[in-house]
């Protein structure tokens, strides 16, 4: 097997035993409560709001004891009421794909028992909830707000508060999702429906076969985990985090031209009032108005094309072509459990704190973007049935030799358990930085990740550094064993320490302590590793910082330095700084 895992994800438990003793003490979780039980007289809502604590306590309990018991609670709660029916699937679920509607993927729309999927949802949708709360509560981007408060006629007081909850959101997307390089979607040789028994195979859409590809490899929720996905997975928390906030975000593709066609990706756009305002996941960036003030809307760049040439830079020029630009379609984010019964009846049932979005009315979507000059039509977005159908595969071709394993181990390993690199992650989503009483916040958690390098490099040889870490050799634990698991150890927990050194300078930044997340991004990320996986997010949230505390020129050279796939939007914001700052 030649796929690279570097660029595939899904989140399973195959390889937890073997990793369970490779989470070091440097890095353990804190003393978690037991999870709750529940006794047969509680009312029938009681079980609902246990299934959603379980999902707010990802901190406290590990994962797939909290998505079981979610399960249990949400299964009592669900018997105790009946489907409805008359109730449909929305219309245009019978208008997806030629492969999204031969799958069956959408048969079970209907059906009244929860499945795992729909609790992962759920608890994607919890962390999306959290994220978008807190973030669109922040003060919002000062040029933007100064934009907005001059004399016009062009929104409303709403529909300029939709505007800045959109561009904060976008913002975080983009400072917190760092951009992986976009895989083209692989070639299918022969066109589905030909051929004889024997290229059946083949005919099978790439996602099926555990091809990796673009936006499938991996859902919203581990983007969000691990940090980092290419354009079509950033455009999808973007659209996600919106859609906790009431706003209607989606994808705008060009026809494409291929068999089966497949549409060409463009960008993501927040529908506000009767405009369509545009934000590039691929050059980090909204697109600017005109003499690049604001926000462009998709009426601005159709009225004038010449909108976008502020977006050349000396490495390429933009795009797209004026014939692109004569046919455009608006491309839905909404996966199988976003478009049931049983979970729009949950949805509905969530009120107040707990009030959470889990549902998609594609067709509610599809009629107020087809208003909207320039849309001439509005479809379900493939990525999500695809990234289900690829999450699929993965497990089994993971298992296929223990080459594919390790490779796996070594991407994504540090993120199986309950470490507490991964509670950290829990509670800065929910934004809860600092400590509460005597429970740790995120800063504190990120920080028991980070052995010291002394200790780091001693690991292997120095029985203390073992004993402090509560490691030894078992009785039959031959030593080739052993030496290898304190390599492994040494890996993952420099590995635990990387991440964690990263994202206590994004914690840091969005806290407001800017000195602090300068030096978390440039000390100890840039500087102590140099060609790290945090070294393009690191570069662009330094010079970020740089421009919060005005310091434009170390800003600019930072952006103008970068090699990563968010090279030509970082030329772009350099120089947009050029001429902020020269007014």
């Amino acid at each position: 097997m030649t796929h690279n895992f570097d660029n595939t994800c899904s989140r399973f438990t195959l390889i937890g035993s073997t990793l369970a003793c490779l989470l070091l003490a440097g890095c353990q979780p804190e003393p978690r409560p037991r999870p709750r039980t529940q006794t047969k007289d509680e009312p029938a809502q009681e079980h609902l709001l246990k299934g959603i604590d379980y999902l707010n306590r990802l901190d406290e309990l590990e994962y797939s004891i909290a998505l079981g018991q979610a399960k249990y609670s949400f299964d009592r709660w669900l018997g105790e009421h009946e489907p409805d029916p008359q109730w449909q699937p929305d219309p245009m679920t019978k208008r997806g794909s030629r492969d999204v509607r031969e799958s069956g993927i959408l048969n079970d729309l209907g059906d009244w028992a929860l499945t795992f999927g729909d609790m992962q949802a759920v608890q994607e949708a919890v962390w999306l909830r959290d994220i978008s709360r807190w973030v669109s509560q922040k003060q919002p981007n000062t040029r933007l707000q100064a934009w907005l408060d001059e004399p016009a006629d062009r929104l409303s007081e709403l529909e300029v508060e939709e505007l800045l909850i959109a561009e904060r959101l976008f913002d975080w997307t983009i400072r917190n999702i760092q951009l992986d390089r976009t895989l083209a979607y692989p070639e299918q040789t022969v066109a589905p429906g030909t051929g004889d028994a024997s290229t059946a195979q083949r005919r099978v859409p790439p996602p099926q076969q555990g091809i990796p590809g673009p936006g499938y490899q991996f859902p919203p929720r581990e983007t969000l985990l691990y940090g980092h996905g290419d354009i079509l997975q950033r455009s999808r928390v973007f659209i996600e985090l919106g859609r906790q906030q009431g706003l209607d975000i989606v994808f705008l593709a060009f026809p494409g031209r291929a068999v089966p066609p497949r549409p060409k990706p463009w960008l993501t756009a927040a529908a506000i009032g009767n405009e369509l305002f545009l934000f590039d996941c691929e050059l980090g960036l909204p697109i600017p108005g005109p003499d690049g003030i604001g926000i462009a809307t998709l009426t601005q760049v159709l009225t004038d094309p010449e909108v976008l040439d502020i977006l050349d830079s000396s490495e390429r020029d933009y795009g797209p072509t004026p014939e692109e630009l004569k046919e455009i379609l608006a491309l839905i984010d909404a996966a199988p459990s976003t478009l049931s019964q049983r979970m729009k009846l949950v949805e509905e049932n969530l009120a107040a704190e707990q009030r959470t979005i889990l549902t998609v009315a594609p067709s509610a979507i599809a009629d107020r973007v087809k208003k909207m000059e320039g849309i001439s039509d509005a479809v379900l977005w493939s990525v999500p049935f695809e990234t289900l159908w690829f999450q699929a595969e993965l497990p089994k071709l993971v298992a296929a030799s223990p080459e594919n394993t390790w490779q796996y181990q070594q991407a994504f390993g540090v993120f199986q358990g309950h470490g507490a690199l991964v509670q950290a992650r829990h509670l800065h989503f929910r934004g809860s930085f600092e400590e509460r009483g005597d429970l740790p916040g995120a800063k504190t958690l990120y920080m028991r990740c980070r052995l010291p390098n002394t200790a780091l490099n001693e690991l292997e040889s120095s029985p203390e550094v073992q004993k402090r870490l509560g490691m030894r050799q078992g009785e039959r634990e031959g030593d080739f064993m052993w030496k290898d698991r304190l390599a492994r150890t040494k890996f993952f927990q420099t590995q635990a320490k990387q991440h964690a050194s990263y994202w206590l300078g994004l914690v840091q930044f969005d806290d407001g302590n800017l000195e602090a997340a300068a030096a978390w991004f440039k000390d100890r990320t840039l500087e102590l590793s140099p060609n790290g996986p945090w070294t393009a997010g690191a570069r662009y949230n330094l010079a970020r910082t740089y421009e919060a505390l005005g310091d434009y020129q170390q800003a600019r050279e930072l952006y103008l330095e970068d090699d990563s796939p968010q090279q030509h939007g970082n030329l772009i914001r350099a120089k947009l700084l050029t001429r902020e700052t020269a007014d």
